[in-house]
């Protein structure tokens, strides 16, 4: 009984790999061609957003990413001026980071983004440091990803039941 089980295995094995042996490959010739990633994947980069017309940064340093990243890989030094605040350091520690998002989905002003392009890598851990500078220039240099801290926070507004359900 055990021997039937053994052969159907190696017939069914053999048949499956013989039957993808004439199929194209489906890998890609990585630098000349580069993979279109899925929409919604969290993998990027972090970027800091200013305002397009004015060019002010728009953190305004409530440190909520701060508090809620649970890897504490997030901290904002604030500094008061002009009637609101302001980041006056921002370092983020992305070899740590889990990707999870909150950061970006708690942000009041849609300041802290992810990127859609991947961190290059590096030999370097200290390259890996985001420091508020690099953060901004990322924002500047690579596409935004699909999500801002509005559309995420509004994304779980519950929808209103009517009274007839």
């Amino acid at each position: 009984m055990n021997l039937l089980k053994i052969v159907k295995n190696i017939y069914r094995n053999l048949s499956f790999t013989l039957s993808n042996v004439t199929k194209p490959a489906v890998t890609i010739k990585y630098p000349e061609e580069k993979r279109k990633f899925p929409h919604k994947l969290r993998l990027g980069t972090f970027g800091l957003t200013s305002d397009k017309e004015t060019g002010e940064e728009n953190c305004i340093a409530c440190k909520l990413c701060e508090k809620i990243c649970p890897s504490q890989i997030i901290e904002i030094d604030i500094e008061k001026r002009d009637g609101r605040g302001w980041a006056k350091k921002f370092n983020l520690d992305l070899q740590s980071c889990i990707q999870c998002e909150l950061c970006v989905q708690v942000c009041p002003a849609d300041a802290i983004i992810m990127m859609q392009e991947a961190e290059k890598p590096t030999t370097s851990r200290a390259d890996l440091y985001l420091t508020k500078n690099k953060m901004m220039r990322n924002a500047e240099k690579y596409e935004e990803s699909w999500a801002n801290g509005t559309l995420l926070q509004e994304s779980h507004t519950p929808t209103p039941v009517s009274k007839d359900d």
